[in-house]
């Protein structure tokens, strides 16, 4: 007697492979899912200063302007001391001297702006006093041109806000001016700013001597001509500059 087709057919074996399938290609999605590293929605800038300071004036000069900042415990940052304190210079502009780097496997970077950064990472309260010094004037063809130097101070935590900004002309070697100076509170707010001049530059190489006292300063002479030149400067200008780099060690 004939079997109807289809008698002894199931299809176990192939619901059996269907369900593998499946729960393999889940455990997958879970998987996947946990490795995908969510986005945080409030998620925070590391903190790494509270203030930030500029100083940039235009690339088509060759003159080097330094960055000169005192904090309350009277410490002084400069390209001789880039890190006091506090205080850090992320950035020693010279001119064109440092505008172009060569890198090994990738050749010559050139970064053609001038421009310094100087950053403040924490609070200390009390007054600081941020100065510009023209270290090295250089003449090109066409004659002595006046710098404009343009300044910027900004707190950036909680949020960027701008403290102060200002344009300042040099055009004397050696010429050193203040740009601000201002009192800090135990939490980090400007409470007062003021305009006087106060010099830094002189004041450094007087605490090199050992006669020095704060009534000297006024009547501090300029220094000599014949000078080491700016560490990293390999150009040259009318004149060095500051003095020798052992003189401030």
């Amino acid at each position: 007697m004939a079997l109807r087709k289809g008698k002894y057919h199931s299809n176990v074996s192939f619901l059996d492979l269907l369900f593998n399938l499946v729960v393999g290609f889940v455990m997958l999605f879970i998987i996947a899912f946990l490795l995908i590293r969510p986005i945080a929605e409030n998620k925070q800038i590391e903190q790494k200063a509270e203030y930030i300071i500029s100083v940039t004036w235009p690339k088509e000069f060759a003159d080097d302007v330094d960055t000169w900042l005192q904090d309350p415990a009277e410490q002084i940052l400069s390209f001789r001391q880039k890190e006091i304190g506090l205080m850090h210079l992320d950035r020693d502009d010279l001119g064109r001297s440092n505008d172009s780097q060569y890198i090994k496997g990738i050749g010559k970077v050139s970064y053609p702006y001038n421009r310094e950064i100087a950053t403040i990472r924490g609070y200390l309260p009390g007054e600081y006093v941020l100065n510009i010094h023209l270290y090295r004037k250089v003449v090109l063809i066409g004659g002595r041109k006046e710098i404009p130097v343009t300044i910027t101070v900004e707190k950036i935590n909680p949020k960027v806000k701008l403290i102060y900004k200002a344009e300042m002309i040099l055009d004397k070697q050696w010429e050193e001016k203040t740009v601000i100076r201002f009192v800090l509170d135990r939490d980090g707010e400007v409470k007062s700013t003021s305009f006087l001049y106060y010099p830094l530059v002189k004041k450094k190489i007087a605490q090199q001597q050992s006669n020095y006292t704060p009534q000297d300063l006024p009547g501090l002479q300029p220094v000599p001509e014949d000078m080491d030149p700016h560490p990293g400067d390999t150009s040259q200008g009318d004149t060095p500059g500051l003095s020798a780099e052992e003189d401030f060690q």
